[in-house]
């Protein structure tokens, strides 16, 4: 009689691996413990994660959605892993957010399709963006997968960068820069990004013989006119110089400012809840001064990294409708360069780059509607426009750190000189 609780000899005991895992786990025949969007296996190791078609995410894109293919015409789509397709897609519903502060400065935004479907590497890094704006926007039970996904193409695009850069050219230099400045944007401590940041720094150096040739060349030209004490500091420093107090009283006479915008915007409840989250901001900083530490100065400007991009689509939409909204917008902006100062150890134009230009032009906008019939009609501009000449005040005061020199055309409006 054989005994049923011992191994039978000659037989193999069954591998109880899991028959519903990602299919790069069954095919290295290891146990998968199923999380969605990746398993900790392939994100260890850097594997590509797909599913069979039981999950959701799968069965629900086996084609790419209709919208990708007008959204993203250069990209071959159809070869895309389900994750990708959903965060592609996801990326379409607040690029409309990042758009609104398209400028000199960050007009390279609108080659990017086009130079994802040219480098792996960056459509890597814009899908780790696309996965890191969704846990943070989306808090839910799942963002810690989101998570883990930001981590994973991160990752990815970090390997794939440093192949480019290994064997740099004119041909991936585009690609190179817009991986690099990406990667600034989410999920890196301060050494990280202050050695993304200079990496930046020399790539544009390097493209200046064929920066005609490049959608970076605002930037690169914008470099050379930035003094050297308002570069951002290498990744082995660790302490700045304390604020100067002229810096520090800027910061009071903001949170001032942007009282009386609160009392401006009463019964806007949209555009209070955003002037809420900049005074919150604002007296966070003021609680920390001095900041001297780079790790606490890059620390302390995560939220506003992440805002600078992702103004809430809600407020643009309205921004052509109510002077309420655009002196909101306009603050916002405003914060971002009155407290630019106070975070030395990143260099004047991280912030300046996304915050002078969308807030120059806010300001011509609503001196357009002031003399507009109708639009004065409508609402009271006046008042608006009065709030609007301290938003310029930070403008004026930031070209006169950086040593510019008034244009020939002037930035703003005479009422505003």
């Amino acid at each position: 009689m054989v005994d049923e609780s011992k191994p039978v000899a000659g037989l193999r005991r069954t591998h109880r691996k899991s028959r519903t895992g990602c299919k790069t786990c069954r095919s290295r025949h290891i146990r998968c413990d199923e999380k969605t969007p990746i398993c900790r296996n392939c994100e260890r190791s850097g594997r590509q994660c797909q599913y069979v078609t039981k999950h959701k995410v799968e069965s629900d894109q086996q084609s790419p959605p209709p919208g990708l293919l007008w959204l993203y015409p250069q990209l071959e789509t159809a070869s895309f892993q389900p994750q990708e397709l959903y965060l592609l897609q996801y990326l379409a519903t607040f690029s409309s957010e990042v758009h609104f502060v398209d400028n000199k400065y960050s007009s390279w935004m609108r080659r990017i399709p086009f130079l994802m479907a040219e480098h792996r590497f960056l459509l890597d890094c814009v899908l780790g963006l696309s996965a890191g704006h969704h846990a943070v926007s989306k808090p839910q039970p799942d963002s810690s997968a989101f998570d883990r996904l930001a981590l994973y193409y991160r990752g990815r695009g970090l390997r794939g960068l440093q192949a480019a850069l290994n064997n740099f050219s004119e041909s991936n230099a585009d690609g190179a820069l817009a991986a690099s400045i990406i990667l600034t944007w989410y999920l890196c401590g301060w050494q990280e990004w202050a050695s993304l940041t200079h990496g930046i720094g020399v790539i544009q150096t390097t493209m200046r013989p064929y920066k005609e040739n490049s959608c970076f060349v605002n930037l690169i030209e914008a470099r050379d006119v930035v003094p050297e004490a308002l570069q951002p500091l290498p990744p082995t420093s660790t302490e700045s110089e304390e604020p100067a107090e002229e810096h520090v009283d800027a910061l009071k006479e903001l949170i001032v400012r942007l009282h009386d915008v609160k009392r401006y915007i009463e019964g806007h409840e949209e555009e209070q809840k955003l002037l809420d989250q900049i005074i919150g901001f604002a007296m966070m900083i003021e609680s920390k001064l001095p900041m001297t530490s780079t790790h606490e100065q890059f620390e302390s400007s995560k939220m506003l990294r992440m805002a600078i991009i992702t103004v809430p689509p809600k407020l643009l939409q309205r921004v052509r409708r109510d002077p309420a909204t655009i002196i909101v917008a306009a603050y916002f902006f405003a914060a971002t360069l009155a407290v630019q100062p106070l975070f030395p150890a990143m260099g004047a134009m991280f912030f300046g780059f996304m915050a002078l230009q969308p807030l120059s032009e806010l300001a011509r906008y609503l001196e357009e509607q002031r003399c507009d019939p109708v639009a004065a009609t409508k609402y009271d501009w006046d008042e608006a426009a009065s709030l609007m000449t301290y938003a310029m005040e930070t403008v004026r005061r930031f070209r006169a750190r950086l040593g510019w020199p008034t244009p020939p055309q002037p930035l703003v409006p005479a009422i505003y000189g």
